[in-house]
């Protein structure tokens, strides 16, 4: 079968067309983004996942038409990169299509169960194993014949698999994201006219401005697009959640200190006497298969003043009390 056994030997499929013509099951690719975040909680039951690359990234939320906008913003970024004598980038800036381009692609668990035996769950979340029989709090959006997920917790063991790439609001994310990308435009250009010219000013500041004709407006892209993707989703899983302060969420930083206190209480052990261990607890770094540990008196509180407002059109439903979920929506 090829559903993941979460013992280190599972495949990871390059994407839903291998896996279709690998194994004959056919998913689907992840809804992005969602329009009406709900929260339902239940018990978990036939719980069944597959390690598969998804298109996650920012060009994953932008239709065909936002694609190909994008696209001549790169050409143009290429033409003025040629000009400035970088042929080589400018060349690669044009090899984008307006489809989703490999580079947004995540590996993730594709994920289907049912809740309290009746709702149906389809997603893609972390590595996570969930078991049947698990209690969980489900981040979902409703659609004709399942809810599509893009987090579900285990309040008992304090535990989030949630959607890649989301793992933070905007303030912690983006540090993240783009602080390694400037530091690899700096040492990167300093390496080109080191090995490959004269190590002089001149040569540098020339070099830096023709890398940077392209490299920084292509940052600069990635940030507001990033903002407006899967960051804006991973603060709206939040806000569904009633955490606070979502902006400056970092599940990461987090996770690394429950970790850190799990281990002070002798609650963590850091033996690792096999590969299961991979999917069933979050790792010491805080990172990982997007899953983390969290801290639900710490994230609850309404403490700071940069604190974002529930959406009104955010509904939380409790599908234990055995009521139709379209009515207890409506109320």
């Amino acid at each position: 079968m090829p559903y993941a056994k979460y013992d280190g030997t599972d495949i990871i499929y390059n994407d839903k067309e291998e896996l279709l013509k690998k194994t004959g099951i056919n998913i689907t690719d992840p809804i992005l983004p969602p329009k009406n975040l709900i929260k339902l909680t239940g018990t978990l039951s036939e719980f069944k996942g597959i390690f598969c690359n998804a298109p996650l990234f920012d060009g994953a939320y932008m239709s065909k038409e936002e694609r190909k906008k994008q696209k001549a913003k790169v050409r143009s970024g290429a033409a003025l990169a040629t000009l400035s004598g970088n042929s080589t980038a400018g060349l690669a800036a044009l090899g984008h299509g307006d489809s989703i381009h490999r580079s947004n692609y995540f590996q993730a668990q594709y994920i289907t169960a049912k809740l309290n035996n009746d709702v149906i769950l389809k997603g893609w979340l972390g590595f996570y194993k969930f078991n049947d029989g698990d209690h969980v709090e489900v981040i979902a959006e409703k659609h004709a014949d399942h809810y599509e997920v893009y987090a579900m917790l285990k309040p008992s063991e304090q535990i989030i698999s949630i959607i890649p790439p989301c793992y933070a609001g905007r303030k912690h994310a983006l540090k993240r994201y783009h602080i390694p990308l400037l530091l690899t435009y700096i040492l990167f250009t300093m390496g080109l006219v080191y090995f490959f010219g004269d190590f002089t000013l001149d040569n540098l500041i020339s070099a830096y401005f023709g890398v940077g004709v392209l490299y920084l407006p292509a940052i600069l892209i990635l940030y507001k697009n990033s903002i407006n993707t899967h960051v804006k989703l991973a603060e709206q899983i939040f806000s569904t959640l009633n955490w606070q302060n979502i902006r400056n969420i970092d599940l990461i930083s987090i996770s690394k200190m429950q970790v850190k206190k799990l281990i002070d209480e002798d609650k963590y052990s850091l033996d690792c006497k096999d590969n299961t261990n991979l999917y069933i607890r979050p790792q010491k770094s805080g990172a990982g298969w997007y899953f983390f540990y969290y801290d639900p008196e710490m994230l609850c509180k309404k403490n700071n003043e940069d604190l974002l407002a529930k959406p009104d059109n955010i509904t939380e439903i409790d599908t234990e009390l055995g009521e139709n979920l379209d009515d207890k929506r409506k109320e």
